[in-house]
């Protein structure tokens, strides 16, 4: 049995997927609520947060990417995580002037 002070509907919202396109323009025909099983009208969830999600199309994946990061996880304007590595030119390495 619960707690008294437990709400079963209080914490409902975290049984819940998240089921909507947030890409910037959604081009799907059925809106963003709509989610097939596979192919361009397929949803896929951030891969880091799960909390956005995107149509294949919507965000120009490929039928073989398996997964995709939102902007807030993966750097905004990127739609996927960036290399921090940076190549250095010559005499540019740590402790050069």
């Amino acid at each position: 049995r619960l707690p008294s002070w437990e709400n079963r509907r209080a914490y409902a919202a975290l049984n819940e997927r998240h089921s909507r396109c947030d890409a910037g323009e959604c081009l799907c025909p059925g809106g963003r609520e709509q989610a097939e099983e596979e192919g361009p009208w397929q949803l896929l969830l951030c891969s880091s947060c799960a909390a956005e999600g995107t149509h294949r199309r919507c965000s120009d994946l490929r039928n073989s990417a398996a997964s995709w990061e939102c902007d807030a996880c993966a750097g905004l304007g990127t739609g996927k995580r960036q290399s921090m590595w940076v190549p250095l030119g010559w005499g540019q390495g740590p402790g050069k002037a």
